[in-house]
């Protein structure tokens, strides 16, 4: 917030102006406001009226207030308390968020314990391997890791994936209709590798989940982990699909 003003608002102007900040990612998701002091001097009030305005930002779920530490932006573009959806691409862009990704490395391997269990196929099957960062509005929010059975998805691209959601390129290219996504979801520390592509320092608390993708005739057609800065997506679970 650049701006300041030379009369005083009534609290209602101070209201719109700061959630016109915060809707239009001025101010976003997790960011600390100014002090009162500073944001009493920028919009001309008093500190009943600043408080009367924040009253009103924190009952419509913008910001909230925390204990001697200051009022907190909580609204973000981005839905976290979605049921578990198939797609985060799909959700980034419906809530107006332009995902992309970044090929970090393309593999073909054999499958061996837990990817090979989880993907049901023998050891030694040969996989393809995707390792990549993905970002929403050019933030980087995901390491990511995709196991696909080589037979299964024959001349895959896996630079498609730059902007384009795998389970419609899984759909349309490959004719595989996606009925279930079972997750595991647990909370870790940010690795040096992790720490380095989501721009974060070291041992920053993620959130990760392993995945597997099943199709309608019960194939399972895909295996992820993924480990998510949910300061930039407040991505999180209500319940895990079985």
């Amino acid at each position: 917030m650049e701006k300041t003003v030379s009369t005083g608002l009534r609290y209602t102007q101070v209201v719109s102006a700061i959630e016109e900040e915060i809707k239009t990612g001025v101010l976003q998701y997790g960011e600390r406001l100014k002090n009162e002091k500073w944001l009493c001097e920028t919009y001309g009030v008093s500190r009943t009226t600043l408080r009367k305005a924040i009253d009103e930002l924190i009952a419509a779920g913008l910001v909230e207030r925390r204990s001697n530490k200051g009022v907190y932006v909580t609204y973000s573009k981005f839905d976290s308390n979605f049921d578990r959806p198939i797609s985060i691409f799909q959700e980034l862009l419906r809530a107006g968020i332009r995902p992309s990704s970044k090929i970090l490395s393309f593999a073909r391997i054999k499958a061996t314990g837990e990817v090979s269990q989880s993907l049901r196929c023998p050891e030694g099957e040969p996989l393809l391997h995707i390792h990549r960062v993905r970002y929403a509005d050019e933030r980087p929010f995901n390491i990511n890791d995709i196991y696909l059975v080589e037979r299964m998805f024959p001349q895959f691209n896996p630079w498609l994936l730059t902007n384009r959601s795998l389970h419609e390129i899984i759909k349309s290219e490959y004719k595989l209709e996606i009925v279930k996504s079972i997750q595991r979801v647990n909370a870790v520390a940010a690795t040096r590798h992790q720490a380095e592509y989501l721009e974060v320092p070291l041992r920053t608390p993620l959130l990760t989940t392993v995945s597997t993708v099943v199709a309608g005739d019960g194939e399972v057609v895909e295996y992820q982990q993924s480990w998510i800065n949910t300061s930039v997506v407040p991505y999180s679970y209500k319940y895990t699909w079985q």
